[in-house]
């Protein structure tokens, strides 16, 4: 979908980068970068799908109650969740030239299985759940989107973070002690010099 509704402006940018993601890892054959663009793979959807979860789809629901193609979009959403879990315990505390060590077909299916399921959920989202979004009422509009703004600033990199505070916050520690100085995957990153200068220039170059 081309044009977001207005209430989901705030995520476009998490969406220009998880399609940016997604695009380099159909145009990349190299482990090491695939293996680093899985990593931040984990990061961005997990943060797309936090505001979706959290924000999104209980606004719909308390707008339209019961629905079809919300509750597809919920079991969508805890596939990929538990997908992009597997892909993290795959990557954490790794260098992405060890993550294809142990398995290397194995890491690969997983990813190739997450990237579809991620296209398919996003673009269900996109053709039954966005137009709703987009026909809501002024009144409507404008305290969704400002919730959906303050979600996007608080969301979770975490695949499954907990729905109270206190239990985010605590996550929130854990990650940033995880991604510390000790991290062993802290080094060369292939893939997000690859995604940063995608981002930068709105393409999707090829690896050298």
């Amino acid at each position: 979908m081309e044009q977001l509704p207005y209430v989901l402006e705030p995520l476009a940018e998490d969406r220009r980068q998880l399609f940016t993601i997604l695009d380099l890892l159909d145009r990349s054959d190299d482990p090491v970068v695939r293996a680093d663009l899985a990593s931040e793979l984990v990061g961005t959807c997990s943060r797309y799908e936090d505001v979706m979860a959290r924000v999104v789809y209980p606004a719909l629901e308390r707008l339209v109650g019961d629905d079809e193609d919300l509750a597809q979009g919920g079991e969508d959403r805890t596939d990929v969740r538990e997908a992009l879990a597997a892909i993290r315990k795959r990557t954490l505390h790794r260098t992405p030239s060890n993550v294809h060590t142990e398995d290397p077909e194995g890491f690969e299916t997983m990813l190739n299985d997450l990237v579809a399921l991620i296209r398919a959920h996003v673009e269900h989202e996109d053709k039954v759940l966005c137009p709703v979004l987009s026909a809501l009422g002024a009144e409507e509009r404008l305290p969704l989107r400002n919730d959906v703004e303050h979600g996007v600033a608080h969301a979770s990199t975490y695949p499954n973070p907990p729905q109270h505070l206190l239990g985010r916050a605590l996550v929130a520690v854990i990650e940033r002690i995880e991604r510390g100085p000790d991290d062993a995957s802290d080094t060369w990153h292939p893939g997000v010099e690859l995604l940063n200068e995608a981002l930068e220039h709105g393409d999707t170059p090829l690896p050298d």
